[in-house]
């Protein structure tokens, strides 16, 4: 059996014992500027409440299992000694086992994290594969055990970490649960995306709300983790990925106006221009012909930047792409120049050369290839 199969068959036992809801599971996420959903205990309540993790051995393989909610401490009051010779330091039996080798220990509850943490052929953690695999209780079971945050930061052998993972399946609950534990909010992927890239990419504002909003105290308190508190990495916001591309930019080419509304809000660079055109969210809305998306970014962003041009020096009128003529107006109205000499030559409905020429692109470069070589 592979070590992939074992890893699989040991996170099948650790869901035997889970009895999340799907309530549980995917309810809705909270700011936690409000509820983060970990004070109200709605999104961490496991069979009651999760205390604790129990680690125990069991037919000699070493498995992790959730603590069952159950109160010892009745449990713990009924204790009675059965050898009172026990207590007796001059008891004979003492004596010799006192002087006698000690047993060989096994591995221990402090050991077993270097097990679940080790990687596999792949790069792969336990962490990562219950992340892939959805097994929500284990992936909390395995974040509480990790005895520093660094460890949630392990990449595999596509540079991906176990937040790339949460966030590329659209769990923003074990996002939110890396986020607090200290995990690296701006790790980069094979690719250079960073988890708020990839949500971005999505159109996932629950994912990109769980890897933006400010941690607070009672989510860490409630979380639960073996650690002392550690110092939080800093959100970059208008990092660029391999591309050249910030997450503004890959959620205006998606046309996901809901996440940029959230990324501007917190303070993403709405006129940021990509690494490789000089494109900013406004030239992406006027080459992708989303006139919704044009009209959120010309109403509701007060910082945009509507006469911004290209590296090559080109406003988003200038690109050659048709643009519906509310949009152009608008964009005249804020100075944005124009390539033709005068509006109603840009608005002519007329069969013209360079009417023709503007809604396609491709003749505009002939015509003007002709015009160079004569």
């Amino acid at each position: 059996m592979s070590r992939v199969d074992l890893y699989r068959t040991v996170l099948q036992q650790h869901l035997k014992d889970a009895k999340l809801t799907e309530d549980d599971k995917f309810g809705i996420y909270e700011s936690s500027t409000t509820d983060s959903g970990f004070i109200s205990g709605a999104n961490l309540t496991v069979s009651g409440e999760i205390k604790s993790e129990e680690v125990i051995q069991e037919s000699g393989d070493n498995y992790m299992r959730l603590d069952s909610g159950v109160d010892l401490s009745e449990s713990f009051s009924g204790l009675k000694i059965k050898n009172p010779d026990l207590n007796d330091l001059s008891c004979t039996k003492i004596k010799q086992s006192a002087t006698s080798k000690p047993p060989v220990e096994e591995t221990t509850e402090d050991d077993l994290w270097k097990e679940y943490f080790q990687q596999d052929e792949d790069g792969d953690t336990f962490l990562h594969l219950a992340i892939a695999q959805g097994f929500v209780e284990v992936v909390l079971a395995l974040i509480r055990m990790a005895p520093h945050p660094k460890l949630l930061d392990t990449p595999n052998d596509s540079a991906q970490t176990p937040i790339h993972l949460a966030a590329s399946i659209g769990q923003w609950r074990m996002v939110r649960w890396l986020i607090v534990a200290g995990a690296k909010p701006s790790p980069r992927n094979i690719r250079g995306d960073s988890p708020l890239h990839i949500a971005a990419r999505n159109g996932d504002v629950f994912c990109c709300k769980a890897i933006t909003d400010p941690v607070q105290e009672q989510e860490r308190k409630a979380l639960g983790l073996s650690y002392a508190q550690q110092s939080y990495y800093e959100l970059n916001l208008d990092q660029w990925n391999y591309e050249g591309q910030t997450c503004v930019h890959v959620a205006a080419v998606g046309g996901h106006i809901d996440v940029l509304r959230h990324l501007v809000w917190y303070g993403a660079d709405i006129n940021a221009r990509e690494g490789r055109q000089g494109y900013t969210a406004l030239h992406y809305s006027i080459e992708r012909g989303d006139e919704r998306l044009a009209h959120f970014l010309l109403s509701e962003c007060a910082k945009l930047n509507a006469d911004a041009v290209t590296y090559g020096g080109s406003s988003a009128l200038q690109l050659g792409f048709p643009v519906p003529s509310t949009i152009a107006k608008a964009l005249r109205s804020r100075g944005v120049p124009s390539p033709f000499n005068s509006e109603d030559e840009y608005y002519s409905d007329s069969d013209s050369e360079s009417d023709l020429m503007y809604e396609n692109p491709s003749t505009l470069f002939v015509h003007n290839l002709v015009n160079a070589s004569a």
